[in-house]
């Protein structure tokens, strides 16, 4: 038996996996189960709030990341790859450090049964 883990890998279509930045600022988080925004969610009251997916908690969008909605769908979701995509590699601020990068770790196991 093996397991081979690569996170990121390539997607189908040879693309690579679209970053979110939000530049210096909290990433948009549910406040109650922590999920991440993505493409699932669902903005209500012109995008002053949105519904998570996952608990169903009415949450209010922060002023740096409202926009306006046009005909059920936000004006910048093109430029928004959280909403579209379903892999998203998010640019995390200095805030989600407690400490430096740890380098990778390896382990390796060996199996010497018969």
């Amino acid at each position: 038996m093996a397991l081979l883990i690569k996170p990121f890998g390539e997607l189908p279509t040879g693309e690579e996996v679209p970053t979110a930045n939000f530049h210096q600022k909290p990433i948009v988080r549910c406040r109650d189960c922590r999920a991440y925004v993505n493409p699932f969610i669902k903005f209500i009251d012109n995008g002053a709030r949105w519904i998570c997916n996952f608990c169903r908690l009415d949450n209010v969008t922060e002023s740096y990341y409202y926009a306006a909605m046009d005909q059920g769908q936000r004006v910048d979701f093109n430029e928004r790859a959280e909403l579209y995509s379903g892999s998203v590699d998010f640019l995390a601020s200095s805030e989600y450090m407690n400490r430096p990068p740890m380098p990778p770790t390896f382990v390796f196991l060996l199996d010497v049964s018969q």
